[in-house]
């Protein structure tokens, strides 16, 4: 016996919606897992030890890193996008979004230093100790003996011909500051 046909306007209603996903959601977040697997792959092991992984999530990314073979690497990261499905992949998200975020704090904080080292050698030294001031203010949290440091190492780091050591002294100390107000 033939099935039944049923059409949306039966009973004088709209036939109510399926509560699953489409083939084609199913696929997309198949494929957002695979990618979220593979963000997972290009992380040092140092840092996969810090995410919240199952041991055969973390067998399969130790794996992965041992495979030369380009079909093999394909494979196996065809199944770690397997095994993401068995993860919880909010968690793996916020730990991902975590480490960037520390790593983006990071960076602007050595561009900052990098800023004010370039601006204490370069500005004149009528103005060093308005800079001065302004570096503290800048970084509160910093230790006071911060400021006669700066004014000791400055005129050195200018003064400086051959190899940058207080150049480099200069930027350590900023570094520092920075990450104490940080």
């Amino acid at each position: 016996m033939a099935p039944r046909k049923r059409y949306q306007w039966q009973d004088g209603a709209l036939r109510e919606a399926d509560d699953s996903p489409s083939r084609s959601e199913k696929k997309r977040r198949s494929t957002a897992l695979q990618e979220l697997g593979e963000a997972l792959a290009a992380l040092p092991p140092t840092a996969q030890d810090d995410m919240p992984l199952s041991p055969d999530m973390r067998e399969a990314l130790s794996l992965l890193a041992r495979i030369t073979d380009r079909e093999g690497r394909r494979r196996q990261m065809q199944f770690i996008g397997r095994l993401m499905r068995e993860e919880d992949a909010d968690a793996i998200r916020e730990a991902l979004a975590a480490r960037s975020a520390g790593h983006q704090a990071d960076t602007a904080r050595f561009h900052r230093a990098e800023q004010w080292r370039d601006r204490l050698l370069r500005e004149p030294d009528a103005t060093l100790p308005a800079l001065l001031a302004a570096l503290t203010e800048a970084l509160p949290d910093a230790e006071p003996a911060l400021r006669e440091r700066l004014l000791a190492l400055v005129p050195r780091a200018r003064a400086e011909q051959g190899a940058p050591h207080a150049r480099r002294e200069l930027f350590r100390l900023l570094m520092q500051g920075m990450s104490a107000s940080a």
